[in-house]
């Protein structure tokens, strides 16, 4: 059984998602055997199954740990002889079963995200009375604008009216009529009749 150990090592070159469904498929297949030892359709898998392809065929070191426990290649199936026993190579791969993700994959292969609905109204919410609060902020940007106008306006005006009155009281001069008269009472008869 020596051998099973050194084809158990040839896993660790996979990923340890890998490793961890060769294994598991292993295990699944040779506890298989070991349930039914009299049953031939667990003693003969074929090469192009789906699950046994993509989960331990595909994998050299899979292929090996079957190889070593005595499973045997024939045509395009692979056959566990009656007189092989797999208590061993089980227990090995029982030993072996525990495979710690690697690094790099650790958090995408561990990482569960739920789904809080109370979180996601929460964020809803404040992602509505943000865009509330920015219309507002919009709208008192052009109100103040609107009014910063205004004002300008009005002082423009009161300095054109400013420069107007200065402007008329330079000019501004004594009025003298036809007769000489600087006063408009002096226009007047004396006597009241115009």
């Amino acid at each position: 059984m020596g051998e099973v150990k050194v084809a158990l090592t040839l896993l660790d070159d996979l990923s340890s998602k890998d490793k961890r469904a060769c294994l598991e498929l292993l295990i699944k297949i040779f506890g298989n055997v070991i349930k039914h030892p009299d049953d031939p359709k667990y003693r003969t898998l074929k090469t192009s199954n789906k699950t046994f392809q993509a989960g331990v065929w595909r994998h050299v070191g899979g292929r090996a740990v079957m190889e070593a426990a005595g499973w045997q290649v024939r045509d395009d199936a692979v056959h566990l002889p009656p007189h092989i026993n797999l208590d061993t190579p089980l227990q090995l791969l029982l030993a072996n079963r525990e495979v710690k993700p690697d690094e790099a994959a650790w958090v995408e292969e561990t990482k569960i995200v739920v789904a809080n609905s109370s979180q996601a109204k929460e964020e809803e919410l404040r992602r509505k009375a943000l865009e509330d609060k920015e219309k507002q902020m919009a709208a008192l940007k052009k109100e103040m604008a609107e009014r910063k106008a205004i004002a300008e306006r009005i002082r423009a005006e009161h300095r054109h009216d400013q420069e107007m009155r200065r402007s008329q009281h330079a000019q501004a001069r004594p009025l003298t009529g036809q007769g000489g008269f600087k006063r408009m009472s002096d226009m007047l008869a004396k006597d009241g009749s115009g």
